[in-house]
């Protein structure tokens, strides 16, 4: 007798868990007030700086775009570059010549192995995350939110 309850409190607690598991409804795309789907979409790439980094945003020369991320309904967006120097070339190479192609350098500063600069465009917030060299390459995380 005992067996069968443990059985069958076993069985309902199973079934209490399935319907929980069950109810997506928080998990359904938000609707626009139209009540067309609105969902929050993320586009990966590589290779080319999105549409979203103003054309002005400065490159040291022979670096290499790696990969890319756009949210679309906020417009951020992340970009991973290479660079073929060390950290503190690169960060001096992005201080100079953010201002020059009309950023305007919030703050510059970190260590030997990483450095962060941060930066507005247009009243648009960026940052760059740069961290030291591995073989020799440096990488710079740009992130830049558009308003």
């Amino acid at each position: 007798m005992l067996r069968r309850s443990a059985i069958a409190a076993t069985a309902v607690v199973l079934a209490l868990l399935a319907g929980a598991c069950s109810d997506t409804k928080d998990l359904a795309p938000s609707t626009t007030s139209a009540g067309t789907e609105n969902p929050q979409e993320v586009i990966f790439d590589s290779g080319s700086l999105p549409e979203t980094i103003p054309a002005a945003f400065p490159l040291p020369t022979g670096s290499s775009i790696g990969s890319t991320m756009v949210v679309t309904d906020t417009a951020f967006t992340e970009v991973v570059v290479r660079i073929s120097a060390t950290l503190g070339l690169i960060a001096e190479f992005f201080d100079q010549n953010l201002a020059q192609s009309g950023f305007e350098v919030v703050s510059s500063s970190g260590s030997a192995s990483e450095w962060t600069i941060e930066f507005t465009f247009e009243g648009a917030p960026g940052t760059i995350d740069i961290t030291e060299p591995q073989s020799d390459i440096s990488q710079a995380v740009v992130r830049f939110n558009l308003p």
